[in-house]
């Protein structure tokens, strides 16, 4: 039976290279994706999670293989990136900026207010609403160098929620937090999947068993795509992660 969702990403043998010499970091990576799915990208630190995020938002350029974004290439028309909202890892983030939390959180806004960026009454009002869904009211006008590790995960999600994209694109958003927080992100994520956005999540290891529609398997290359009961088999998960104990993964 045809999906009557629309498909908003196609990734097509993509290889990335940093350095030939070095060879490949990403291989003959291909997906499709579609608005309402949430899925989960894992593999091992290394392993080219990072990298294929990159590859989808348009900052890294494929040698070989394209990425589509609602038909349109990331690389060649960059405007086509604001429907995407990318959290980087928490560790690629200038935590000394001398920036407040709501600052942050306006940057979401940016791809719409044009290049002076003024913010509208609308805009403020996202922007509120944004922090308020994260609960970080009281230290919205704080430094983001004087918050916590999980205040500042959460501020990272209210970005992309203030920027109200089609596709949700996180970089081990649960690293180094504790586990309200990971819940609280999560509640969030599968509401905007209730809403029919497409989330893709990079991790090493399974946040939340039965939230993902399907899981992605990475370490180079795709080691299966599909349904978790497909994907998550001892099988595949030894080849991905050259483990004999994968006991760790899956709890």
């Amino acid at each position: 039976m045809t999906s009557s969702k629309t498909q908003l990403l196609t990734v097509s043998n993509v290889g990335v290279s940093y350095n030939h010499r070095n060879g490949y970091v990403l291989s003959g990576v291909t997906l499709q994706a579609e608005e309402g799915e949430m899925i989960l990208l894992m593999g091992p630190n290394g392993g080219g999670k990072s990298t294929l995020l990159k590859a989808i938002i348009g900052l890294v350029k494929p040698v070989e293989g394209w990425v589509k974004i609602m038909g349109r290439d990331p690389t060649l028309e960059p405007d086509i990136r604001r429907v995407i909202g990318y959290v980087p890892q928490l560790s690629e983030l200038n935590i000394h900026a001398p920036i407040t939390v709501k600052d942050l959180v306006s940057f979401g806004r940016y791809p719409y207010t044009g290049l002076l960026k003024k913010l509208g009454e609308e805009d403020t009002r996202i922007i509120e609403e944004s922090i308020r869904k994260v609960n970080l009211e009281n230290v919205a006008d704080m430094k983001i160098s004087e918050i916590s590790i999980g205040q500042l995960a959460r501020a990272a999600i209210a970005r992309v929620l203030a920027q109200n994209p089609k596709i949700y694109l996180l970089d081990e958003p649960f690293e180094s937090i504790d586990k309200p927080t990971e819940q609280m992100i999560m509640d969030i994520l599968k509401e905007e999947k209730r809403r029919g956005k497409l989330i893709i999540v990079a991790e090493h290891h399974i946040p939340e068993k039965g939230a993902f529609d399907k899981i992605v398997l990475v370490n180079r290359r795709v080691i299966a795509y599909g349904r978790p009961e497909e994907v998550l088999t001892e099988h595949n998960l030894r080849l991905a992660y050259n483990i004999p104990d994968i006991t760790s993964l899956l709890s």
